[in-house]
């Protein structure tokens, strides 16, 4: 299994019409990559116009065939034209499952959620918005095994407390290496803001804090383009 997450800053001011060209251009010519999308997102904190996509795949051939497929086929030629005139950059990185199934809800253990299966959370709430923060923690060379013992002994019993619900965690395997980066779902901004500083005991933040070059996050809100939150009622 294979997870890719895609990031595309775009000029000031043109998320809008980012939104707009995937609805003009329709939904069946991508369906190869959309059966395998956990979905879209927009940044709402960090850099400005920014898209966020992750993707499940079944493996890196998979990945290859379902997304260059798609720069074969003529008919998607008009979009991409449109689209690549509004972005700045556009960046990838490949994860993996981090190896604790309690942490990946989702893909851990016998569960793979895939967009056939049908939605899990919804786009709103009686608070509000949800929000999905993506966590990205960068540890020393050579320190994973210690940041999991140290979750397995410490960090686990922290999915009860009030830290948000967690959609899965993942490491690097393309890029930068020791990142661990985390997807946690809030029922609004202020339920994050609320919880931000009770996701870890103070023995786990006490076990690997001589290892943790940094931690960082990126707050992000889904589409309202249903076809690309298949995540989201």
């Amino acid at each position: 299994m294979l997870f890719e997450q895609r990031i595309y800053t775009l000029k000031p001011g043109t998320l809008a019409a980012f939104w707009q060209a995937q609805r003009d251009r329709g939904f069946d010519l991508v369906r190869p990559i959309l059966e395998r999308q956990i979905g879209y997102f927009s940044a709402v904190s960090g850099a400005a116009d920014q898209v966020v996509h992750l993707y499940r795949y079944d493996g890196y051939d998979d990945w290859f065939q379902r997304l260059h497929g798609l720069y074969r086929v003529a008919a998607l030629e008009p979009y991409f034209k449109t689209v690549r005139a509004l972005m700045l950059a556009q960046e990838n990185r490949f994860l993996v499952a981090a190896p604790l199934e309690q942490i990946n809800p989702l893909w851990g253990g016998q569960q793979d959620w895939l967009p056939s299966k049908g939605a899990l959370f919804r786009r709103a709430t009686a608070k509000g918005r949800v929000v999905v923060e993506e966590r990205t923690t960068v540890l020393l060379p050579g320190s994973l095994p210690l940041y999991w013992q140290a979750y397995r002994e410490h960090g686990l019993q922290s999915l009860a407390e009030e830290a948000g619900e967690l959609i899965g965690c993942f490491t690097t395997l393309v890029g930068r290496q020791h990142q661990i980066v985390q997807f946690r779902l809030f029922s609004d901004g202020a339920e994050r803001q609320s919880a931000v500083q009770n996701y870890f005991t103070q023995e786990f933040v006490h076990r690997v804090r001589d290892f943790v070059v940094s931690d960082e996050f990126r707050l992000l809100i889904p589409s309202d383009v249903p076809e690309l939150s298949p995540m989201f009622a």
